[in-house]
């Protein structure tokens, strides 16, 4: 009988976001310099996010049918989508064809697509260190520049023969370099975790609870974005106020007004929704919630999130919103079996005998009046001279929906729902 050694696929996402897929990939010596994929002109970044609405879509019903009790969750498309297109540099036959009908990636072009997106949507090459309780802009400073970060990383067995296709696809269009590590040493798990420390700056900081004694390879990515609203919510506008939960229970939660602020709004068959921009312009978070008696958060279809990609209309609003804080872990392989991911095992473009073994996302979201954090929301506003009449009010006091999303391409950077933000 043939023994296929495993390897360890996990995601981490954060809002800040990480994640992490293990597949194999281990070589004595450091790989040789590359030089950077240029992005070709007509890289299919369109269809990439077309495949990333549709997976949201099929992902968020798979972990909704799991959440018995209506948890709060936070996960980034981007980031999942991110480590599977690693591992299919180095997917053949029945797996390759797998992964693309799942996350719907394009034909052709994948590589490039993911390169111009990152190219695109990232700000910095290095996230800063977290910014410590208490450190709170003044009402008068400036907003702070947006930061959207996003690192890959590849960790292989000592000794391990990996396929030079994959390294060099890697390396150029996902800038990850092989690290060896020995994964039979508990210095390989901490390698990692102070891997992923970094990288959502200290936001999450495990990947894996465990990883299996045979594991020859992880790959990982990260994603970590900070933004403070365009325009604010005002501290002393805070106050303490109902949210009714979709079980028809009650919680008292702090929420945050704004009243007669200019936004963008956009409604469905059953559900209304309002634009929070983040300073730059390039970012902004969406707040559904139902415009029917039912409690329930609306759902996020593709059809949705391209109709808040088109930007709805704008209007004057009276907004009230709670904080929230919270974080989700999905152990990915069994959601994605479900959505008919059940072949990892044709992965000889890696490493020959190689199969995926584990595959974990997590991810954590603050949101406060200051704005928000891929790890943590910072953000204030403040309205200083008489508003217009507000056209809608929009009071999110009952399960909501949000969606970050990279205003210039469309791409969902993180998703969730919010059923009790008192947890």
């Amino acid at each position: 009988m043939r023994i296929r050694k495993a390897a360890a696929l996990g995601v981490g996402a954060v809002f800040m976001l990480a994640t992490a897929c293990g597949t194999t990939e281990p070589s004595d010596s450091e790989p040789e310099a590359t030089t950077t994929a240029a992005p070709a002109a007509s890289e299919p970044v369109d269809e990439f996010i077309a495949g990333l609405y549709e997976f949201s879509e099929s992902f968020a019903r798979s972990i909704a049918q799991d959440d018995e009790g209506r948890e709060n969750t936070v996960y980034s498309p981007v980031s999942i989508a991110y480590a599977f297109a690693m591992l299919r540099a180095g997917a053949e036959g029945e797996t390759a064809a797998q992964l693309d009908a799942v996350f719907g990636f394009p034909a052709e072009g994948l590589n490039e697509a993911v390169r111009a997106l990152a190219d695109e949507a990232v700000t910095v090459d290095d996230v800063p260190p977290r910014t410590e309780p208490g450190e709170t802009r003044g009402p008068d400073d400036e907003p702070a520049e947006p930061i959207v970060a996003l690192a890959n990383g590849l960790f292989v067995q000592e000794g391990l023969t990996v396929e030079s296709d994959f390294t060099t696809t890697l390396s150029e269009y996902f800038d990850a370099e092989a690290q060896n590590v020995d994964f039979t040493s508990p210095e390989a798990v901490e390698t990692i975790d102070t891997w992923v420390e970094e990288n959502t700056a200290g936001r999450i900081d495990q990947l894996f609870d465990e990883l299996d004694p045979e594991t020859i390879a992880v790959l990982a990515n990260a994603i970590y974005m900070k933004a403070e609203w365009e325009n604010q919510f005002s501290e002393s506008a805070t106050e303490d106020d109902d949210f009714t939960k979709a079980d028809g229970s009650v919680v008292t939660v702090p929420m945050m007004n704004k009243q007669s602020a200019t936004v963008r709004y956009a409604t469905g068959e059953d559900w209304q929704a309002i634009e929070l921009p983040y300073s730059g312009g390039e970012l902004s978070m969406w707040v559904l919630i139902s415009e029917t008696d039912d409690l329930a958060a609306p759902p996020l279809t593709a059809s949705t999130l391209e109709a808040l990609a088109d930007g709805g209309t704008s209007v004057s609003a009276d907004i009230v919103l709670p904080r929230w804080d919270f974080g989700s872990t999905v152990q990915l392989l069994e959601q994605l079996r479900g959505l008919g991911l059940t072949n990892l095992s044709e992965l000889d473009g890696i490493t020959s005998d190689f199969m995926v073994s584990d595959a974990v996302h997590r991810a954590t979201i603050t949101v406060n009046e200051q704005g928000t954090e891929a790890a943590a929301v910072t953000g204030v506003a403040g309205v200083t001279s008489l508003p217009p009449e507000a056209q809608v009010e929009f009071r999110a006091d009952k399960p909501y929906t949000f969606a970050i999303m990279h205003t210039p391409t469309g791409a969902p950077l993180f998703l969730g729902s919010v059923e009790d933000p008192s947890q």
